[in-house]
């Protein structure tokens, strides 16, 4: 081509021999003005020597400044560098060493959406760290997984913060783009003719890092699939702003602000789909707008898609759509408008997963509940944990699983969309093996965590390193262990469901209502009747009645099923199972007002127990007796039954640590019950106090609750209104935790008492919420306290 003539070589010789003089007469070295400047050397060496146009007006101030310049010399000094800012007169080659400066000032984002939605404070952000100088690019990745709207963010964070970017913002979608011909449009977009583009990508790199060096300049590179493909892409500049979506969080980026993107907020969900289709559509139907954010799975995008279709559609009520999104089946089809489709913005990410993390995000749709930990993936996946964990991760940062502590979960849609990939890759046999894989490992692993907790087990080879631990395993995988039992007993593994049934009743008691108890031994039970285990049968009817009345307050159910486990116990001769269900019937006779009627079954127990020499069930009995004593109002037998109960758990039984802690503890609200009834509330306090604390140690919420409910009762009696008051919140907040309306209508009612003097409009909010509660119960109890509510509320004045 030849050696490149200058443009304007006189000129420019000038502006090079007066920089050069300024420098030399205040003693600088180019790399001193470089620092001082905020330039780079190279680019002072060029303008001394002439190869190069000036700088643009802020690097000519920024010059000036470190020249120390003033009056009428800084003024020839800037007018010189503005003269040579002036297009040539005539067309010339470039020097290829040496680009030109950009005459155009790039603005290539794309049109921002009008309707962004619930991203304030990730929009906060961006315009906090654009506004903040690091010395060095700053580089923040968008991530999350798809449909979560990064490029949305990204390019309304763009045309917010260009203001501060004086010298343009580039945009660059990395879907299958290769980086070096990303930066051959970059070069271009700054300047460089198609004839000075290097023909190296790392010459077309060192370049592009030259020409942004001295820059304010945005960039955001959109769809990032790994970091290769964007470090080659970041600008040079201090001044410089590079905002990168990825649904990975690139973590190999050395210095990069990664901020991950959430689900929108159902408040946000509603103002998107009323952007779109109207505020008051959306107002007209607020109860179906609310489904369709659900069934969208508060994904921006499936939320998006919902909106155009209803807006393409305004003959459509809103409620027609969620009846559409409501079939899973069709979900992902009917979340498609145009070329908006949930479906392929997910295969993107699923295929670019490695054969065998494919495999395990195909088969962990499988998984029923709502997470899971690598564990259960290596059982459904018929892997190793080692290697279900490789893939798990694999997973996780190609944004279609997502973490939550140490376990992980799918969005509702993508888990849809791993299911379809499921039937179409895999021929049914593997997957019924994959889920038949699973269920057995759930039941298997079950069984082996109930057997903890029941006394005396031999726990050699258990998996688990105590009950404590057992009963987390439990608690977690509570979702997915149901899933499995009730999958068991639809397909008539009778045999499994009763081992595991009967293997959870220990469990059962330090977690009476964190289960459904009632529907996990009502499928034991059946389980053992078609399977002709009457023995079986006896028992897991014995611990169904125990639910029913203990956990649902349905004592005439119960009462119904604890009369079959007495006959059919009668019938083959198992004296044990006889006498639990007596116990059993003899609580529910008490709590239903006829103690009288309870002495009987409760001394056959206790004898029935003895003769089969099983001293657990005698004292559980025992304590059943105490209960009726003290409800006939024979408080000092009651106690001291209770005392020598609460002896016996103290010694050394067999029971586990949660076991002897929930026995022991029950023994104390029994004692401390007893104690109230003889007047002596301090140490009755004391009893439901320790007993408080031994449920909150093992996790038993509703014992802990009940203890606590207790000692409100008791500071009460003591004139600790403040105390009593405490606790009774406290009690409060446990039983609602639980779903336990009758202790919350209980506890309600005595908080009502306690604030009938100081505070009555807040005394009858208590009573009408106490009211609310009672809800649809029948018991003797509940028909009483309902009765006393209404007549305490016509007492009270409304106002």
């Amino acid at each position: 081509m030849g050696e490149a003539i200058p443009i304007d070589q006189e000129q420019r010789e000038r502006f090079g021999d007066r920089l050069r003089s300024l420098r030399r007469s205040l003693g600088l070295t180019q790399e001193g003005l470089a620092e001082a400047s905020g330039s780079s050397v190279r680019g002072i060496r060029e303008m001394e020597r002439g190869r190069v146009r000036s700088p643009q007006r802020r690097t000519a101030v920024l010059l000036a400044d470190a020249l120390r310049l003033a009056g009428p010399e800084r003024g020839r000094f800037l007018d010189l560098a503005r003269a040579e800012r002036q297009p040539p007169p005539h067309p010339a080659p470039v020097d290829a060493a040496a680009p030109a400066q950009p005459a155009v000032v790039p603005g290539e984002l794309p049109a921002a959406v009008p309707d962004l939605a619930g991203r304030s404070d990730a929009l906060d952000l961006l315009s906090a760290l654009a506004a903040t100088d690091t010395g060095a690019t700053r580089v923040v990745v968008l991530h999350g997984p798809p449909g979560i709207g990064k490029t949305s963010l990204a390019v309304a964070a763009g045309h917010r913060l260009s203001p501060a970017f004086g010298d343009g913002q580039l945009f660059a979608d990395l879907q299958d783009a290769d980086p070096a011909d990303t930066l051959a449009g970059f070069l271009r977009s700054l300047g460089v003719p198609d004839s000075l583009v290097p023909a190296s990508p790392a010459e077309r790199g060192g370049l592009f890092r030259t020409l942004t060096r001295d820059r304010r300049l945005l960039v955001v590179l959109d769809n990032a699939v790994d970091e290769a493909r964007v470090r080659p892409l970041l600008p040079a500049g201090r001044h410089c702003l590079a905002l990168v979506t990825s649904r990975r969080p690139l973590t190999g980026l050395a210095g990069a602000i990664r901020q991950p993107l959430d689900l929108l907020d159902p408040a946000a969900g509603r103002q998107l789909l009323a952007a779109i289709v109207g505020a008051d559509r959306v107002a007209a139907e607020l109860a179906a707008a609310d489904q369709l954010v659900t069934l969208c799975g508060r994904l921006p995008l499936a939320v998006r898609i919902a909106g155009n279709r209803l807006a393409s559609r305004p003959q459509w009520s809103v409620r027609r759509l969620v009846d559409l999104l409501h079939d899973q089946r069709r979900r992902l089809t009917v979340l498609t408008a145009g070329d908006l489709d949930v479906r392929a913005a997910f295969e993107v990410s699923y295929r670019q997963l490695d054969p065998a993390a494919a495999a395990v995000f195909r088969r962990a749709s499988l998984v029923p509940g709502t997470d899971f930990d690598e564990s259960l993936v290596a059982a459904v996946a018929g892997t190793d944990e080692e290697a279900a964990a490789l893939a798990v991760e694999e997973l996780v940062e190609a944004g279609v699983l997502l973490p939550a502590g140490d376990r992980y979960h799918f969005h509702d849609l993508v888990r849809l969309y791993a299911a379809e990939r499921l039937d179409h890759e895999e021929d049914p046999a593997d997957r019924a093996a994959a889920h038949d894989r699973m269920v057995g490992w759930l039941l298997r692993r079950t069984e082996r965590a109930g057997v903890v907790f029941e006394p005396d087990a031999d726990r050699a080879d258990a998996p688990f390193a105590d009950d404590r631990t057992a009963a987390s395993w439990l608690d977690r995988e509570s979702g997915n262990w149901l899933a499995a039992l009730r999958d068991a007993a639809h397909a008539g593994r009778h045999t499994d469901v009763v081992r595991v049934a009967r293997s959870l009743h220990w469990y059962s008691d330090a977690n009476s209502h964190r289960h459904p108890w009632d529907e996990i031994f009502s499928l034991g039970a059946a389980a053992a009747r078609a399977a002709g285990h009457p023995r079986d049968e006896a028992a897991l009817l014995n611990f169904l009645g125990w639910a029913h009345y203990f956990c649902r307050d349905r004592n005439a159910e119960a009462q119904t099923v604890l009369d079959r486990a007495l006959e059919l116990a009668r019938r083959i001769g198992d004296r044990r199972e006889e006498a639990w269900a007596l116990t059993y019937s003899a609580a529910i006779l008490v709590r239903t007002g006829r103690a009288a009627a309870a002495l009987d079954p409760c001394r056959r127990a206790v004898g029935l127990f003895r003769q089969a020499g099983y001293a657990l069930g005698e004292h559980c009995a025992a304590s059943a007796h105490g209960a009726a004593l003290a409800a006939l109002g024979r408080y000092a037998e009651a106690a001291d039954l209770h005392r020598e109960v609460l002896a016996f758990y103290r010694r050394d039984n067999g029971l586990t640590r949660t076991g002897a802690q929930v026995t022991q503890g029950a023994a104390m609200i029994s004692l401390g019950g007893a104690l109230a009834g003889l007047g002596r509330w301090r140490e009755a306090a004391d009893e439901f106090d320790q007993a408080r604390r031994n449920f909150q140690r093992c996790g038993a919420t509703f014992s802990e609750a009940h203890a606590t409910y207790r000692y409100g009762l008791a500071a009460r009696e003591l004139g600790e209104v403040d105390a009593a008051t405490y606790a009774l919140r406290q009690a409060l907040a446990l039983f609602a935790a639980l779903s336990s309306p009758w202790w919350e209508a209980q506890t309600l009612h005595v908080l009502a008492a306690l604030a009938d003097d100081d505070r009555p409009a807040e005394a009858r909010a208590l009573r009408q919420r106490a009211l609310d509660r009672c809800g649809e119960l029948d018991a003797p109890q509940v028909r009483t306290l309902r009765a006393a509510l209404r007549r305490e509320l016509s007492d009270q004045p409304a106002g």
